[in-house]
């Protein structure tokens, strides 16, 4: 397995842990939109490309539901948010640090 394929397959189960975990319907929708945005393209490049975004609007979507006093995340959700997060971030350092490298070399 590639290591955009454990990336995957990490987000994919913690977004499996945290819809399980949920009681409100439109939270449960908005992770299953993550995960089917993340899951649409064939290619698994392609969908290493797709969980920077979908996590983006996943947070931003639960934090919409948190202001309208519609859901509020547990401890154990917060976590895994945390670590969606921190995956997220690992993922967009790493094209971050490829572009930087890229204009040293053309420089």
């Amino acid at each position: 397995m590639t290591k955009k394929e454990e990336a995957i397959k990490q987000v994919n189960d913690l977004l499996q842990q945290l819809y399980e975990s949920l009681d409100n319907t439109k939270a449960k929708e908005a992770v299953q939109l993550t995960y089917n945005q993340i899951n649409r393209p064939y290619k698994p490049s392609q969908k290493y490309k797709e969980i920077p975004e979908a996590i983006d609007l996943l947070k931003k979507d639960f934090s919409k539901l948190s202001l309208s006093k519609e859901n509020r995340l547990t401890r154990s959700q917060e976590e895994i948010m945390y670590k969606l997060t921190k995956l997220t971030r690992q993922i967009f350092q790493k094209g971050f640090d490829r572009i930087m490298y890229a204009n040293i070399w053309f420089s």
